[in-house]
């Protein structure tokens, strides 16, 4: 049982390996823009908040285990990925727009917080 923290964040990391390295570019490849875009803009949001529950769910059975530091970093993804999911709108307005500079520095932000969650999840196997 002390090792579904450990689990959990393996299926996080999984999942955003998926996403960015099979989904996300075969969507732009196979797809014109505007049907890619309708396609991400409903992915993205559950990848967020898949990552969100994962993560909880970790740092609450960490908590049960007193294993204070994977209980953190759950806790750190669970925002990180709250902070994305919230920026969505944000992004995707920009985008409709025309702003690309906001766009483009919104989704900067948004691969660097998965990225940091990615190298979060890894670190709980190494713990």
């Amino acid at each position: 049982m002390e090792n579904i923290p450990i689990l959990l964040h393996g299926a996080v990391a999984g999942l955003i390996l998926y996403q960015s390295a099979i989904v996300a570019p075969n969507v732009f490849l196979l797809l014109p823009p505007e049907n890619s875009s309708l396609i991400l803009r409903t992915v993205f949001p559950s990848f967020f908040l898949t990552i969100l529950v994962l993560s909880l769910l970790s740092s609450l059975c960490s908590l049960l285990y007193l294993n204070w530091s994977t209980a953190v970093i759950g806790g750190v993804s669970a925002s990180l990925s709250m902070v994305a999911y919230l920026m969505i709108p944000i992004t995707n307005r920009s985008r409709d727009e025309g702003n690309n500079e906001q766009f483009n520095r919104l989704h900067l932000l948004s691969v660097v917080i998965t990225l940091i969650i990615l190298l979060l999840s890894i670190s709980v196997a190494l713990l």
